[in-house]
Order: C-alpha cells, then sequence, then structure tokens
C-alpha cells in the first residue's frame, strides 16, 4: 500500500512539473511586448509602464518586455532617487499580477556608474539581474565619444527561470550597426547561443531612420536563422513616425511570425516555442 502511495505521489509531482514547463522537452511561454513612446518624463514612462502591466496581466503573459530607456528616459541625466522611487511602485504592481518584466532602462549604481539596462524580475517579483549594454554607440568620426562616454559597459551572461535560459540585449547589441560602432563586433547573439540561451529578448529604441531598416531587421533574422532560437524584439514608439526597425516575434527559421504595426503604441502578445536544453 505504501509503494502505491509512493508512486501516486511521484506522478502527481511529475505532472506538476509538466504543467509548470519545468521537467517538459518542449514547451511555450506567452510574453507581452510594450511598444511605447519614451520620453526623458521618468513619472510619464511610469504611468505607461503600469498600464502595460496591467494589460499583459489580463492577457495572461508571464513577462512584460519594454523598449530600452523606457522608464528613465533614454539618456543619462536622470534624476537617480526619481527613478528609484518609479522603480519601487513598477515592481511591487508587476509583483501583485505576478508579471515578470525585462525593464529597459538606464540605471545609476551606487559607485555612480551609469549602464543602458534591461533589469530583469521574475514573476514573484525576484531580482534575476541585469544585463547593461556592451556594443555602446559612437560615431565612426569620433570613436570613444556618445554612449562611451555616458555608460559602462556590461558582461555578457544568460539568465535562468523556470527552467527557461535566456539573454536579453539593448538595441546595438544585437547589430554592430555600420557608422555607430567602433567597437569590434563581439558576435553577442553567437556567445548568447553557445552559453545555452533558448531565446533573446531584444529592447530597442532605435530611432526613425529609414536608410538602416533594412539592415536592423534582416541582421536578426540572419541570426534566428543561423542560431535556430527565436529573437523577440520591442522598440520604442517616435510618435508616429515609421520605426526602422519593427517590433515583434522572429522565429527560430529566421520569419517573423508577430508582426507590429511600425508606428504608434502598441502592446501585443507572442506565444514562443522553446525547447529546453538545461
Amino acid at each position: 500500500m505504501k509503494t502505491i502511495l509512493s508512486w501516486l505521489i511521484l506522478l502527481l509531482a511529475i505532472n506538476t512539473c509538466l504543467s509548470q514547463g519545468e521537467l517538459s522537452s518542449d514547451h511555450r511561454i506567452r510574453v507581452a511586448g510594450m511598444q511605447m513612446n519614451v520620453t526623458n518624463s521618468i513619472s510619464e514612462n511610469r504611468g505607461k509602464i503600469l498600464t502595460g502591466i496591467r494589460e499583459a496581466s489580463a492577457g495572461k503573459a508571464t513577462f512584460l518586455i519594454t523598449p530600452e530607456g523606457s522608464l528613465s528616459g533614454y539618456r543619462s541625466t536622470f534624476d537617480q532617487k526619481e527613478l528609484l522611487t518609479a522603480l519601487k511602485e513598477v515592481l511591487s504592481l508587476a509583483k501583485e499580477l505576478k508579471v515578470g518584466l525585462l525593464l529597459g532602462t538606464c540605471f545609476r549604481n551606487d559607485d555612480g556608474r551609469c549602464y543602458n539596462q534591461v533589469r530583469i524580475y521574475s514573476p514573484a517579483g525576484e531580482f534575476l539581474g541585469a544585463h547593461s549594454k556592451i556594443l555602446v554607440c559612437s560615431p565612426i568620426d569620433e570613436p570613444g565619444t556618445g554612449e562611451m562616454l555616458e555608460y559602462d559597459q556590461g558582461v555578457l551572461q544568460t539568465f535562468l527561470w523556470n527552467n527557461i535560459r535566456f539573454g536579453a540585449l539593448v538595441c546595438n547589441d544585437v547589430w554592430a550597426t555600420p557608422g555607430y560602432t567602433t567597437i569590434p563586433n563581439p558576435y553577442l547573439p553567437l556567445k548568447l547561443k553557445e552559453m545555452g540561451a533558448e531565446v533573446i529578448f531584444h529592447a530597442i529604441n532605435s530611432g526613425t531612420n529609414q536608410f538602416y531598416r533594412k539592415f536592423h531587421e534582416s541582421s536578426v533574422e540572419l541570426w534566428a536563422l543561423n542560431l535556430q532560437i527565436p529573437i523577440m524584439e520591442v522598440n520604442a514608439a517616435h510618435g508616429n513616425e515609421k520605426l526602422n526597425a519593427e517590433s515583434g516575434l522572429i522565429d527560430s527559421n529566421g520569419v517573423r511570425t508577430v508582426r507590429v504595426p511600425d508606428s504608434g503604441e502598441h502592446l501585443y502578445f507572442c506565444e514562443i516555442d522553446l525547447k529546453n536544453k538545461d
């Protein structure tokens, strides 16, 4: 009788884990992306992100991803105290509604160093870490200027949640765009795949210059195809102007399976197919 009871308990545990995706070899995750206007007003940005968290929860998303600099504004001259207050409110609501975050924001550490980050929090509110932009931009005729003076570079890493290993990159980290990159290209998407990433989340604030659009979009499609992993992108809106990189989801065949209008603000959902390798 004890043996039968033990087997029943074991089967129940396995079924529970499978339902949570912990033991399954093929599983899916539902992620929301928020294409939003990013301003220099932390208060305004915070309000949009709070709305996005509520909508992501209503749409049963596990995580919400926001664009580059979406809370602080895309700048290094923000008020850190105001940012921390806004961040606390954002995290409180996300934890209450059980929505994980990949939050694009600039952030200043206690030592005064500033980073352009994606800060990652689990649906339970646990801080999983942050990816700080590595391929910071500077014009080729003035190497070492621009973002290279404003932000410290990060160190590449992967993140693990619920047996899903993933990477997060910020804008030029994926592209190494000609004309804006004076650092040798480290091929960060390839390195993330080598580190075991099953999916890459890409937070963007790339602007509206259409000259770069084909390069931006085809670069990501080719990475997804050749690495055989999906890449989800979230760009910042610029009013009604057309963006030069489309938000959405590129599957492991390099096909854009979720396409978001290239102007205006939109919250959208992606069902991402994953294969566990951990």
